[in-house]
């Protein structure tokens, strides 16, 4: 009895396997903004990490957001404020990720359009929303 009560507490502790990536690139990102964020070994909780076509081209593209980062030391990214944390975009060239834009925000997500729009809050909880122009993101 006493084991099971010890592997059920750590089963709600010990952090959970990170989201699956679709291209090494993008796995080396999250690592590297992890580490960066961090200062050591981390996590991110699921919907960090975004893998989708953002420009169009047919190619997953990358959005990771910092606010999905949880520090095995306990803490949160390092890229954190009282209310937003870094986003960051990257596009695809060829195989590999170029960032594109970064901004604060939090609770971001992706339309399902051909077109997606990325949207958020930032400070004081007021939305904001961009999407590829053809050049940029805007």
């Amino acid at each position: 009895m006493r084991y099971l009560f010890v592997f059920l507490a750590l089963a709600f502790v010990l952090p959970g396997p990170a989201p699956a990536q679709s291209s090494n690139a993008a796995q080396w990102l999250a690592d590297r903004e992890i580490a960066q964020a961090c200062g050591g070994p981390g996590t991110f909780d699921t919907g960090g990490i975004i893998e989708r076509d953002l420009t169009g081209d047919g190619r997953d593209d990358l959005i990771l957001s910092h606010e999905a980062i949880r520090c095995a030391s306990g803490g949160r990214s390092g890229f954190c404020g009282a209310q937003v944390c870094s986003v960051l975009i990257f596009v695809r060239d060829g195989d590999l990720m170029v960032e594109k834009t970064n901004m604060l925000g939090g609770g971001v997500s992706v339309s399902v359009d051909r077109s997606p729009v990325i949207s958020g809050y930032g400070h004081g909880g007021g939305r904001w929303s961009i999407r590829w122009t053809g050049s940029a993101f805007r």
